[in-house]
């Protein structure tokens, strides 16, 4: 990963994956509101780019989502501490470069985050790290991924800071699950521990500012009784920063789109601060509005496979240089960049969904101390996103349990090869924030890569969703409250 920057630099441009998409969310509430829809179609500014030819009303296609970090709506000495001074802090950037290929016909569609210091050749610059393409502008980053990637573009959307703070405030905020206070001093996200008596694990409101804050964390903390303030996730910053951003998103998504249809006034005012600092490119219509909005209108934040799926492009530390830029991790990325140009199913669908794919928490029921922790370390050496670890509540059993959420046999069916094809698969519709808990019993004897699995050592552990977001944090923690109660 990339050295610490000073706090300079880390005011720059902590972009999120809600704000860009914000624009197709709040619109879809907006659905039956023909001419509304139309008229603020109209009025987004254009921007001239060089697209590949557009696809038909009912055909697949794929748009780059780029948030600008512009400061130039800075008025007030607060906006400059949480932002920086325009004065300084001059032009615009993005540290975060989305790709999000919507298919109509099965109204799905397919979000890959690309990290900002993912290295590539940008045309007629050389090599550097992908957010650099932008210093020359979307057309750049749009001929950045076709060389290299070889992704396609039919359309563009950009929004800034201000529009993604006037959404949420539209809105009256938006609720995250926090198991514990948090903040970012850098970003001035904070959700203070109370004084004098415990924090209750639960639901909270963000508003615009602490919602932009959150979204944009790069330093974030945790307060841990008898520890105080802990940072966590500085192994890999960016990389838990599009983890909180997809958490948020789906939220945003899910209130967005309710709150529109319970109060159409209340849409329209949403759909007026996305659509304030927004550009797109100059061939967006309505028809391109309708392929977003069929994407992302049933978004279900339990489920990342559900209408919309979201995920980070493979990534690795390079080799050459352990502590600088990203590449691709092979041949998982492949596959992902497959998908982004043909939405069928992924190429190794017969053996089963990818490791990365999966949301694999590990709970201890062999009696052994530390088994839990060890077996979820390895797994994720294997590519596993795991979510966390704990003691099984239900006390020591003698055979292994392979748990999954329900329309997830076929990542339970992965996870029982990787340990040796022991224990019992059961459906379990209790399971939030992960798509498999492991249940090691008295017959467990350790993690067996199938044939044909990477080695571990290509693999690096830090390419997994953190258990931050309300996972257990040790082999004695419990499954946190449901956080589909916001």
């Amino acid at each position: 990963m990339s050295s610490p920057r000073s706090v300079s630099r880390a005011l720059l441009g902590r972009f999120s994956i809600a704000l860009v998409a914000a624009f197709a969310i709040v619109v879809g509430g907006l659905v039956t509101v023909n001419v509304i829809i139309d008229r603020k179609i109209n009025s987004i500014e254009r921007v001239q780019l060089d697209l590949a030819p557009d696809t038909d009303a009912g055909e697949p296609a794929n748009f780059l989502l780029i948030g600008s970090d512009t400061r130039q709506f800075i008025t007030t000495g607060e906006d400059a501490g949480q932002f920086g001074d325009p004065e300084v802090e001059a032009g615009q950037r993005s540290d975060t470069i989305m790709v999000v290929h919507v298919d109509p016909r099965q109204q799905k569609g397919y979000l890959v985050s690309f990290p900002r210091d993912l290295e590539v050749d940008i045309p007629d610059k050389g090599e550097s790290k992908i957010n650099a393409a932008y210093n020359d502008g979307p057309q750049k980053v749009i001929d950045t991924l076709k060389a290299n990637f070889g992704i396609d573009i039919h359309h563009y959307l950009e929004v800034d800071f201000e529009a993604f703070r006037g959404i949420v405030d539209a809105m009256g905020g938006v609720s995250v699950y926090l198991d514990t206070p948090a903040r970012d001093q850098i970003s001035l996200f904070e959700i203070p521990p109370p004084f004098g008596r415990a924090f209750d694990p639960g639901c909270y409101v963000l508003d615009g500012r602490n919602a932009l804050g959150y979204v944009r964390s790069r330093n974030y903390e945790q307060f841990i009784e008898g520890e105080g303030w802990v940072e966590t996730g500085a192994d890999a910053p960016d990389i838990h920063r599009i983890e909180r951003q997809q958490t948020f998103m789906r939220r945003l998504a899910i209130e967005a789109v309710e709150k529109s249809i319970r109060d159409p006034l209340a849409a329209n005012d949403i759909a007026d601060e996305a659509i304030a600092k927004l550009h797109a490119d100059q061939l967006l219509n309505r028809s391109d509005i309708n392929k977003l909005i069929n994407a992302f209108r049933r978004v279900d934040p339990n489920d990342p496979q559900g209408s919309i799926q979201m995920e980070t492009i493979p990534w690795m530390p390079d080799p050459a240089d352990p502590l600088g830029d990203l590449v691709l991790r092979e041949p998982e990325a492949s596959a992902v960049l497959a998908r982004l140009n043909d939405f069928g199913p992924p190429p190794d669908e017969e053996q089963g969904p990818s490791p990365s794919t999966i949301r694999l928490r590990v709970f201890n029921g062999s009696g052994v101390a530390g088994e839990a922790a060890q077996t979820s370390s390895e797994l994720q050496q294997q590519g596993f996103a795991t979510v966390g670890i704990g003691n099984n509540p239900g006390g020591n059993v003698a055979v292994t349990q392979i748990r999954y959420r329900p329309g997830s046999e076929d990542k339970a069916g992965v996870v029982q090869r990787y340990v040796g094809s022991v224990g019992r698969l059961v459906e379990d519709s209790t399971i939030v924030e992960a798509d498999v808990v492991l249940v090691l019993g008295r017959d467990f004897d350790g993690v067996t890569p199938p044939p044909g699995a990477a080695p571990t050592d290509s693999i690096p552990a830090t390419n997994a969703p953190s258990a931050s977001s309300g996972a257990p944090a040790g082999d004695g923690a419990a499954p946190p409250p449901d956080p589909t109660h916001c």
